[in-house]
């Protein structure tokens, strides 16, 4: 049997870009999850009158990057998460930022990065579980790999 090369998640940070030159990435506290989803391709419909056998035919058109949704633990007065400074702040202002997804703690030297601004946060509020804010992320063009910095 080959033992598997994949590893979990521990370690891996959510980092936010500052604009400046050169810029600075600040990981976001309290990152319990980290799901980027909602990748897809458009299809093209190019079914035409002789199309063999009757069969539609599809090619490929633009790409949707998807969304990050992050999972934290919220602490008003943190500065990565809070409503002044944080993404609750560029929730209310609709700024777009630089984004990292580093991997580098989990055991990779590897990251995804791109472009985007947030475009939702929910907050839960039970009495047995810690405060949870989730931020959507809306991802702009698209997501480039590499190693981590």
């Amino acid at each position: 049997m080959v033992a598997s090369t994949g590893k979990v998640g521990l370690g891996t940070k959510f980092k936010v870009g500052d604009g400046e030159s050169p810029e600075a990435f600040t990981p976001v506290v309290n990152v319990t999850a980290i799901n980027l989803s909602g990748r897809s391709v458009e299809e093209v419909d190019f079914t035409h009158l002789a199309s063999t056998g009757g069969f539609r035919e599809f090619r490929p058109g633009f790409k949707d990057p998807g969304e990050i949704k992050i999972t934290c633990h919220y602490n008003p007065s943190d500065a990565t998460l809070n409503g002044t400074t944080g993404l609750e702040a560029k929730l209310n202002s609709g700024a777009t930022f630089n984004w990292q997804i580093d991997m580098s703690g989990a055991g990779f030297n590897y990251m995804l990065y791109g472009f985007g601004y947030v475009s939702g946060g929910d907050f839960t509020f039970t009495g047995e579980d810690p405060i949870n804010f989730e931020v959507t992320i809306r991802v702009s063009g698209q997501i480039e790999e590499g190693p981590s910095a």
